[in-house]
């Protein structure tokens, strides 16, 4: 006679009630009319709306590392074989080699555009030029000396 788990009994029992749950929320369902249909508190049904919601997305995310994983492992053997031609010569080898290693820096975010703040020497960000740039008429030493300064080079 098997003796019975009451843990995973209970796990399987609240996996399948947030599964229904979820179905039922997935319809527009308010948690009112889950919580009724369930026989559950309406506290209850959000509660386990938002769980399931947060295992799906949990397995969404291993999901995406373990094809990250097998897509890289691809592209190594792609590489390692292309190679052995390109050192035959073979320029589509070649060709195949910088594409997969383009495809492995896309994979890894190396080629992600970088965000450009315009910011001011003390990190707070302003609003984007315009596209005008003002440059100020040269002026001479004097001129500069006589609006921004004395001239301290004098003084030695």
């Amino acid at each position: 006679m098997a003796i019975q788990n009451p843990g995973r009994s209970q796990r399987a029992k609240t996996a399948e009630l947030r599964k229904k749950a979820l179905e039922l929320r997935t319809l527009g369902l308010s948690y009112r009319h889950i919580a009724d249909q369930l026989a559950i508190s309406k506290t209850a049904a959000y509660r386990h709306v938002v769980k399931a919601i947060e295992t799906l997305e949990n397995d969404s995310r291993e999901d995406a590392k373990v094809n990250r994983r097998l897509d890289l492992e691809r592209l190594d053997w792609i590489i390692r074989e292309a190679m052995k031609q390109s050192l035959k010569g073979d320029l589509q080898a070649m060709d195949r080699i910088m594409k997969a290693i383009d495809r492995r820096a896309r994979i890894y975010g190396f080629n992600a555009p970088q965000k450009v703040a315009h910011t001011t020497p003390d990190g707070t960000e302003v609003a984007s030029p315009t596209g005008v740039v003002l440059i100020p008429e040269p002026m001479s030493r004097e001129e500069w000396l006589k609006q921004y300064g004395r001239d301290d080079t004098d003084s030695a």
